[in-house]
């Protein structure tokens, strides 16, 4: 019985470090790479976005993802990356196919691809929604390497 409690404690500590790393309620899924931390910013202020991730109109939101694992090609790496914004009511405010398009010859430094930042800014609005959904993908354009994932933005 003793064993048994100390596995689950280990587990739950675990568990607890590992979510830790994760904030503002961001899902995460990845494939061939791992993220270490995944977390928004203001722009505006660097400051963290608080667990509640709200925000005002016009206030950029930063997504950084921390992540290992991309596989260079002579120190280079290519990722796309695509993002989309739609209300709780399901129309697209935003749809990105591809934002690293202009780097798919070029490809980034290996060790600038540690650090993928992404940011979302909800310009304006006609009227009042629940939340917005912010959904991303960050892939790698030599290998079946990715991470998606989504988190959600509420206005003050």
């Amino acid at each position: 019985m003793r064993i048994l409690f100390i596995l689950l404690l280990a587990a739950l500590l675990i568990s607890t470090h590992t979510q830790s790393q994760i904030r503002n309620k961001i899902t995460i899924k990845s494939n061939g790479i791992k993220v270490k931390q995944a977390f928004l910013l203001f722009d505006d202020s660097g400051k963290l976005v608080p667990e509640g991730n709200k925000i005002e109109v016009n206030q950029q939101v930063n997504l950084r993802l921390i992540i290992e694992g991309w596989k260079p090609v002579n120190g280079k790496v290519f990722l796309g990356s695509a993002e989309k914004i739609t209300t709780d009511e399901g129309d697209v405010i935003l749809d990105e196919k591809d934002l690293f398009a202009d780097y798919i010859e070029t490809g980034f430094d290996a060790k600038d691809a540690k650090v993928i930042t992404l940011s979302a800014t909800i310009t304006s609005i006609e009227e009042l929604f629940k939340y917005f959904l912010v959904t991303f993908k960050v892939w790698d354009r030599k290998s079946s390497a990715y991470v998606t994932g989504s988190y959600r933005l509420y206005l003050k």
